[in-house]
C-alpha cells in the first residue's frame, strides 16, 4: 500500500489561484459530510463546486495536466476521471477546520465500481492572508512538512485512503481546491 505524499510547490500561478477563488466566490454553501454525524463536530467550512470541465476549461486543463504528470511519475494508479473540483473556504469567523478523515477506505470499496484513488489539495491563498488552517497527515507526520504546503499555488497529492485534515483557521480566510480522482478498485 503506497503512502506517498507528493508536494509540488507553486504548481499554479497566483493569477490562476485568484481566478479560481473569484469563480467560486458567488456559490459558497455550508460543507457537509457523508457520515450522518453532527457536521460541526467534524467540519466547519463552506464549499463551492466547479462543475463542468468544458465550462471551466481554463481551470481544469492545467490541473488535469498536473494530475496526469504526477500520477505517471509517482503513483502509476489506474485512473479514470476527477470529480468536480471543490473549492473550500475556511474562515476565522467560525474557526474553520476539518477533522482528520479518509476520502476512501482501502479495503471496503464495493467491487466493480470506481473509487477515489488519488486525492489532491491546492493552496489558493497566500500564507500571509491567514493563520492556522494547516493541512495535516496525523499518521504520516514524518513524511510531510506542513510548511512545504503553505505557498499559494502549491499542490499536495496523496492516496485517498490516507488520513488527513485541516487545523482551525484562527485569523483570516484560507481557500483551497480539492479534487478526488477515480479509478477501479485497488488490486
Amino acid at each position: 500500500m503506497k503512502r506517498n505524499i507528493i508536494v509540488g510547490k507553486q504548481a499554479l500561478s497566483a493569477d490562476i489561484c485568484n481566478h479560481i477563488i473569484e469563480v467560486a466566490r458567488p456559490n459558497f454553501e455550508r460543507a457537509l459530510t457523508g457520515t450522518g454525524e453532527d457536521v460541526n463536530s467534524i467540519r466547519r467550512s463552506k464549499v463551492s463546486w466547479l462543475e463542468g470541465a468544458i465550462k471551466h476549461l481554463d481551470i481544469y486543463m492545467p490541473i488535469c495536466q498536473i494530475i496526469h504528470r504526477v500520477n505517471a511519475e509517482f503513483y502509476h494508479f489506474d485512473l479514470t476521471d476527477p470529480e468536480a473540483f471543490q473549492i473550500t473556504k475556511y474562515d476565522e469567523k467560525n474557526q474553520g477546520f476539518y477533522k482528520p478523515h479518509q476520502d476512501q477506505q482501502y479495503d471496503f470499496a464495493e467491487k466493480q465500481k470506481t473509487v477515489r484513488k488519488l486525492s489532491m489539495s491546492i493552496q489558493l491563498t497566500p500564507p500571509e492572508h491567514y493563520e492556522g488552517g494547516q493541512l495535516q497527515f496525523p499518521d504520516d507526520k514524518d513524511k510531510f512538512n506542513v510548511e512545504d504546503a503553505m505557498d499559494q499555488g502549491t499542490v499536495v497529492f496523496f492516496p485517498s485512503y490516507m488520513k488527513h485534515g485541516v487545523t482551525p483557521v484562527t485569523k483570516g480566510i484560507r481557500y483551497s481546491l480539492v479534487c478526488w480522482i477515480h479509478g477501479p478498485n485497488f488490486k
